[in-house]
C-alpha cells in the first residue's frame, strides 16, 4: 500500500527567481551593444573598401581628364568612370544610413540605462553612444564632401583643382578611424583598416 507523503519544510525545493527589469538586464543590454558595435565595425570596413574604390576611380578620371580631354571633347570612358564613382557614392550613402540607424538605437539604449555602469568591459552605454554619434556626424560630413567632389570632378578643367578633388576622396578631412580604435578594442574587435 502506498501512503501520502508528509509535508515538511525539508521537502520544499522552491527557489525564487529574480525578475529582471530593464535596469538590471545587463546581459541583454551587453549583447545588444556588442552586436551594434560589431555591425558598426563592419560598416566602417565597407566604408574603407568603397572609399578606396572611389579613389581609384577619381585617379582614373584625373588621368583621363588631364591627358585626353580637349576643350570641346570628352572621352567616352569618362561616362563609365563617373557611373562607377556615382555607385561608390551610393555605397557610402548606404553606410551612412546604416550608421545612422545604429546611432539612433544606441541613443535609445543610453536613455534606457542612463547610469555609468559598464555594459561591456569598462564603457557605459552613454559613452559608447556618444562615440557612435561622433562617428555618424563625421561620416555624414565626409559623405557630403565626397558628394560635392563627385558632382564637380567631371566638369573641372583645372589640373590643380582635379588633384584637390582626388585628395578629398583619398584623405578624410572629417573622419579619423584611429580616434575610435578604443571603442572596437572594448568589444574585442581589431581596428578598422
Amino acid at each position: 500500500m502506498s501512503k501520502t507523503p508528509i509535508k515538511s519544510d525539508s521537502n520544499c525545493n522552491f527557489i525564487s527567481r529574480e525578475i529582471t527589469t530593464p535596469n538590471k538586464d545587463h546581459q541583454g543590454m551587453s549583447k545588444t551593444v556588442h552586436s551594434h558595435v560589431s555591425k558598426l565595425h563592419g560598416l566602417l570596413n565597407d566604408w574603407i573598401k568603397i572609399r578606396d574604390k572611389g579613389v581609384r576611380l577619381c585617379r582614373a578620371i584625373s588621368a583621363l581628364k588631364l591627358h585626353e580631354c580637349d576643350d570641346d571633347y570628352y572621352p567616352s570612358q569618362l561616362k563609365q568612370l563617373m557611373e562607377g564613382l556615382l555607385d561608390a557614392l551610393d555605397g557610402l550613402k548606404n553606410v551612412v544610413d546604416g550608421v545612422k540607424i545604429l546611432n539612433n538605437q544606441l541613443q535609445a539604449l543610453a536613455k534606457l540605462q542612463p547610469s555609468d555602469e559598464p555594459v561591456i568591459n569598462s564603457w557605459p552605454v552613454t559613452k559608447i553612444s556618444q562615440s557612435v554619434m561622433k562617428i555618424f556626424e563625421s561620416l555624414e560630413k565626409e559623405y557630403r564632401l565626397k558628394q560635392i567632389v563627385t558632382e564637380n570632378v567631371a566638369h573641372s578643367r583645372d589640373e590643380k583643382l582635379i588633384e584637390v578633388y582626388v585628395s578629398a576622396w583619398e584623405f578624410e578631412a572629417y573622419f579619423s578611424l584611429e580616434s575610435f580604435a578604443y571603442l572596437f578594442a572594448e568589444v574585442g574587435l581589431a581596428g578598422v583598416t
